[in-house]
């Protein structure tokens, strides 16, 4: 009997255990929010971009005329050469014909009509310059009446040599690239802003430029164009910066960040919100979930600007309180948004 009793008692405390035991938690009772907090100082806005030359400090110098060979290079890629510096000499029949139509002007002045012969000469010499001969080339075929089959090209601008076309001994049709010089002390950056990040920036704008391989080279740069169009390719917009590279800092074809300074021209205030809070709908728009007080998670629109560290800055109708979802969101996208 008494056995009997305990092991009633016992299924009786069992029982009631069951029964005062609490339902598990519901989907929302599992996410996880952070606060939402103002953005500190301006909206900066950090890209990565790549060092490119600047078109407009840079010259390819082609071949004005054939020529037999090349018959010396006198500098070579990654030398600085100066503005009228010979790079290299070519061994060609149509200088020396133009060489000798000047010196066959010179010989022969035109006795009966001194005009004429003046009109030759500026024709001849006018030719000569068009195809690179420097004034103290004219000035040695002017007292010597030799003429000679060397033609000298020249650098047109101070700058770094980037490449050379022919090698020496090598035969040069007209049109050829010879070489290529450049001012790398004025550079450009390219970088590519995603459809709607192009929002507060203007031309003229001035960014800062650091390095990626060595931080702490960095400098200043300015805005130049922000495209009208987006890239088939990439999707992106192209972004054009100009950068004073006078110090030698960056390279060309080196990979640079840029941080932009954003101006926020609706005037509503600039917040900071986890990056794993925004999600993106289908329509390409960015939203988090906004938890208010005691009521359920609700969908709120923002605009993401920037990236500050693991946040990033977005704009949006946040309360003082709010706090937005940053895990459990895929029970929550079932829920109706408000």
């Amino acid at each position: 009997m008494t056995r009997l009793f305990c092991l009633l008692v016992v299924f009786a405390v069992l029982a009631g255990c069951h029964k005062d035991r609490s339902p598990a938690p519901s989907p929302s009772s599992r996410i996880v929010t952070a606060p939402v907090k103002k953005a500190p100082g301006p909206l900066m806005r950090t890209l990565l971009g790549q060092v490119a030359y600047d078109p407009s400090a840079s010259s390819q110098v082609m071949a004005r005329l054939p020529a037999l060979s090349v018959v010396s290079i006198r500098v070579f890629a990654g030398d600085h050469v100066a503005r009228g510096e010979t790079v290299m000499v070519l061994k060609s029949p149509d200088f020396l014909a133009a060489e000798s139509e000047l010196a066959s002007v010179l010989d022969n002045p035109g006795k009966k009509n001194p005009n004429r012969g003046g009109g030759l000469r500026l024709l001849a010499e006018q030719k000569l310059r068009l195809l690179g001969a420097s004034r103290k080339e004219i000035e040695r075929l002017e007292r010597t009446r030799k003429p000679v089959d060397r033609y000298e090209v020249r650098s047109p601008l101070s700058g770094t040599l980037i490449r050379i076309g022919p090698a020496e001994g090598a035969q040069v049709r007209l049109g050829d690239l010879l070489f290529e010089v450049s001012d790398l002390s004025r550079l450009w950056v390219q970088a590519f802003l995603y459809p709607g990040e192009e929002k507060g920036l203007r031309r003229g704008a001035t960014v800062e430029v650091v390095a990626l391989h060595e931080e702490k080279n960095s400098g200043t740069g300015r805005i130049l164009r922000i495209a009208p169009f987006i890239d088939p390719a990439t999707r992106t917009i192209p972004l054009r910066i100009a950068i004073d590279n006078a110090r030698g800092l960056f390279r060309p074809d080196s990979w640079v960040r840029i941080r932009i300074p954003v101006e926020n021209g609706s005037g509503t205030p600039l917040f900071l919100v986890p990056e794993r809070a925004v999600v993106r709908m289908q329509d390409r728009k960015t939203a988090v979930f906004v938890v208010r007080g005691g009521r359920p998670p609700a969908l709120l629109p923002v605009d993401v600007l920037g990236r500050r560290g693991p946040d990033v800055e977005v704009r949006g109708r946040f309360g003082p309180d709010d706090r937005v979802v940053t895990e459990g969101l895929l029970p929550l996208l079932s829920q109706p948004a408000s």
